[in-house]
């Protein structure tokens, strides 16, 4: 089995120029990761004309899996990785990580928590403060994948797409938290963490004299990656090589607010594709009004969608009398809509996934489980880790206000910032359904969920 045909227009991306960069913006169910994988087998392939060692890179683990899993990017001289693969593995080659010294996960946010304690002192009474340590995280992760080494570049940046705002004379303060959190992390014995990885991986490779591990490196989901981590990536390829960067700045969800523009990419023209070839009519009209939402940011990279012409059902809004009827609900749906295709239940957190679907039978789509022809049945996810994946309907339980937006993102930023980050995972897990969508809620819906009644068919169980 191999990668289905090309359509229109997807035919030429595949076959674009074997060296310099290239950007291909689309709207969801444009067929994006498709042509990545396309692309990535063809400048792989020994038949092809300037052809050599590929790179298809993506931040999702899920989405890498479902790649690997695909027959025809089963070739040697492809490696599918996401970019937490690449840059460990690069590091670990060059000699710089020595088994676990990249912090992550919550031992991180502990360490930012001590630094916010030791600096916060020094500046009682500012209202800085009383933002969480979840805050400081998401702005040192800024920091970090936009590159900025100096103190004057944090001073001097528009802090573009950051909602929750932060006076230039705040600024100072942030750098000095950063430059604890790193003392405290060096001291615990971590070199890196997984945000400024990329950073150690420029300068690694300006100093690297070996042949270059990649002729071409190509990027799904781009929009997912910080402008550093993007910078790292064309300073991998030789200047011979290819870096082709596929993105939607649409469902750009890890609160980076980049573009590429600002990632060293040098590109003559810009691919844009607008027609959805996956969602129905009905579901894509949804997303749309997503979209459309006053909280919902969009860039100058934003690519607004052609209305597909496949048919199907309005999406179905269930209000239910609370938790207990909403999970019966979701769980009896799933089971019918898993018997003659694939359903995937997805929640705002894993806790929320597991526990809609407890008690039948759904497999985990943690980092893997979900392949290139997936049998009919029930599979679970979240909102981050379906990105790039496809169903033959959803199933978005827990969907009323006191649940999405999430509760932590409410309190770690301000409304609108939060709205804003929230908006986005909505507009991706509506997105990933073909042909039936299921929603799920108790109480109040979701402020996040648009209140025109055309967009639904409301029922009550």
């Amino acid at each position: 089995m191999s990668l289905p045909t090309p359509r229109g227009r997807q035919g030429d991306v595949v076959y674009l120029p074997r060296s310099g960069h290239h950007v291909v913006l689309g709207t969801a169910g444009t067929g994006k990761t498709l042509m990545a994988a396309w692309r990535a087998a063809y400048l792989s392939s020994p038949d092809t004309p300037g052809h050599g060692r590929t790179l298809l890179v993506t931040y999702n683990k899920t989405l890498a899996k479902y790649l690997e899993g695909i027959p025809g990017l089963r070739v040697r001289d492809l490696d599918v990785r996401t970019y937490g693969r690449f840059s460990w593995h690069y590091l670990s080659n060059s000699g710089l990580v020595r088994g676990s010294n990249i912090l992550g996960g919550p031992a991180r946010i502990r360490i930012i928590e001590k630094a916010v304690d030791a600096v916060s002192p020094a500046y009682r009474g500012s209202r800085l403060w009383d933002r969480g340590p979840a805050w400081f995280a998401d702005e040192i992760s800024w920091i970090s994948g936009m590159g900025f080494t100096e103190l004057d570049h944090y001073t001097d940046s528009e802090r573009r797409g950051r909602v929750t705002p932060l006076s230039r004379g705040l600024r100072p303060v942030i750098w000095k938290v950063m430059e604890n959190y790193r003392d405290l992390r060096r001291d615990a014995g971590y070199d890196f963490d997984w945000d400024d990885i990329a950073t150690a991986v420029r300068e690694r490779l300006a100093a690297d004299r070996r042949e270059h591990l990649y002729r071409h490196i190509v990027i799904d989901e781009g929009q997912d990656l910080s402008p550093e981590q993007i910078r790292s990536l064309v300073d991998a390829v030789p200047e011979d090589g290819s870096v082709t960067f596929f993105g939607d700045y649409a469902q750009q969800i890890y609160g980076q607010a980049m573009s590429w523009k600002s990632c060293g990419l040098s590109v003559r023209r810009v691919e844009r594709f607008r027609d959805n070839l996956r969602n129905s009519k009905a579901i894509a009209d949804l997303a749309t009004a997503v979209s459309e939402m006053p909280f919902f940011e969009k860039s100058d990279d934003f690519v607004a969608p052609l209305a597909p012409r496949a048919t199907g059902p309005r999406p179905t809004l269930v209000r239910c009398s609370g938790e207990d009827e909403e999970l019966r609900v979701v769980r009896a749906t799933a089971e019918r809509l898993g018997r003659d295709g694939t359903v995937a239940v997805i929640a705002r957190t894993w806790e929320a996934a597991d526990h809609a679907c407890r008690g039948i039978r759904a497999t985990r789509l943690r980092e893997g489980g979900f392949t290139w022809q997936a049998p009919p049945g029930v599979y679970k996810t979240t909102y981050h880790s379906a990105k790039g994946l496809e169903f033959d309907a959803v199933v978005l339980p827990l969907c009323g206000a006191e649940r999405i937006p999430d509760r932590d993102v409410l309190e770690s930023f301000d409304e609108k910032d939060a709205h804003a980050r929230e908006s986005k995972l909505l507009y991706v897990a509506i997105t990933r359904a073909r042909s039936e969508l299921v929603i799920t809620y108790s109480g109040t819906r979701s402020p996040l969920l648009p209140t025109d009644p055309a967009l639904f068919t409301e029922v009550r169980p």
